[in-house]
């Protein structure tokens, strides 16, 4: 789970917040160490995830009418004269039709779907080609708004991914699909784990950096 620890001679004892930009911020004494930090953290993760999905409910990355997918920044149009709902992807303009004016959430809402569609549309393709090179086999694929993680396998090989990964560039989604697929031979974060992830991404420690430092809000 990403947070950001701010330390103060004043803290006298651990404290854990949630920002208005879905930044986890954990408030602690100047000297603890990091793993009593962390430690507090991952005791506190229900409440963090549960308080994180409400923070970020209905927010999709857009910022002055712009939108990216895959990395490509699109301008987004509404257009309450077309003759068919729906969204659309023209150029580089993302053009919602609507038969009339909508408010801002319903727009949200709208764009949300498309989004979900179009992230479970190029992660299932994927998934499928990944799997079939990397000599795996996995039983569900769903996506989901997780808060604080991007994909998960289970030991039943069901594979859950974030639906926001369809803001990011295709070689950071397939890390992640690389990442979980890994989990099917190996169930832990050992060097083997990774010697696997590396032998399907060799560039797998620079998206994995990208990952964590690539921000859309």
């Amino acid at each position: 789970m990403d947070y950001q620890i701010k330390r103060s001679s004043r803290s006298l004892a651990l404290r854990i917040s949630i920002n208005s930009r879905a930044e986890v911020i954990v408030s602690a004494p100047k000297f603890m160490p990091e793993f009593m930090i962390h430690k507090f953290v991952e005791n506190q993760r229900d409440w963090v995830e549960h308080n994180l999905a409400k923070v970020k409910k209905a927010h999709i990355h857009i910022k002055n009418d712009e939108l990216y997918i895959f990395d490509k920044k699109y301008q987004v149009i509404e257009n309450s004269h077309a003759e068919k709902i729906g969204v659309k992807v023209h150029g580089e303009q993302i053009i919602i039709n609507n038969l009339s004016p909508k408010t801002p959430s319903k727009i949200k809402t709208q764009l949300e779907e498309f989004l979900k569609k179009t992230a479970h549309k190029y992660i299932a393709t994927r998934s499928q080609a990944l799997a079939k090179q990397m000599g795996v086999a996995y039983q569900r694929l769903a996506l989901r708004q997780q808060s604080s993680r991007w994909g998960s396998c289970s030991s039943r090989g069901n594979l859950n991914f974030n639906w926001r990964l369809v803001h990011y560039p295709p070689a950071i989604i397939d890390y992640v699909i690389i990442h979980e697929l890994a989990h099917r031979l190996e169930m832990n974060h050992s060097a083997k784990f990774w010697q696997i992830v590396k032998q399907h991404d060799p560039d797998y420690l620079i998206h994995k950096g990208q990952l964590r430092k690539k921000r859309y809000n």
